[in-house]
């Protein structure tokens, strides 16, 4: 089996890819998914909600960067600090940094929490990105 560390390694490389089918698959099916800063407006519950969530806010991307800093591990849980770069497909770029707690159990997420800073996420973002995360409820 492979240890959380690595497996974190493969979401992030799925990721980059805007592969939310892979990451999904990662996923246990009662894995609950939460973006901290947006509270209830950001949470999703399975594989297939999770896979939809992170579509609807990385969809548009051309790719998503992340490089993976720190890693802290306590029984089932790993912490880690991550930069990712939103590459639009606009050219436009934004830069966030990242403190998640990921929860495992059988070699699959049960949880994945991402504390990030919201004001400065949508202040990189292109207008009609902002415009699309309002009108699903997200808003700085």
């Amino acid at each position: 089996m492979l240890s959380k560390i690595e497996i974190l390694k493969q979401l992030f490389a799925h990721l980059e890819r805007l592969d939310f089918e892979a990451v999904a698959a990662l996923c246990a099916p009662d894995c609950l998914y939460e973006d901290m800063p947006l509270q209830e407006a950001a949470r999703a519950a399975g594989p297939q909600a999770i896979a939809d969530k992170l579509r609807m806010g990385l969809g548009e991307l051309e790719r998503l960067p992340t490089t993976l800093h720190h890693f802290a591990e306590q029984g089932d849980n790993l912490l880690v600090e991550r930069t990712e770069v939103w590459h639009h497909r606009s050219g436009e770029r934004a830069t966030l940094e990242v403190m998640a707690i990921f929860r495992f159990r059988d070699g699959k997420l049960t949880l994945w929490r991402d504390y990030w800073d919201m004001n400065r996420l949508f202040s990189q973002q292109p207008a009609a990105w902002v415009e699309r995360m309002a009108a699903a409820g997200a808003n700085p």
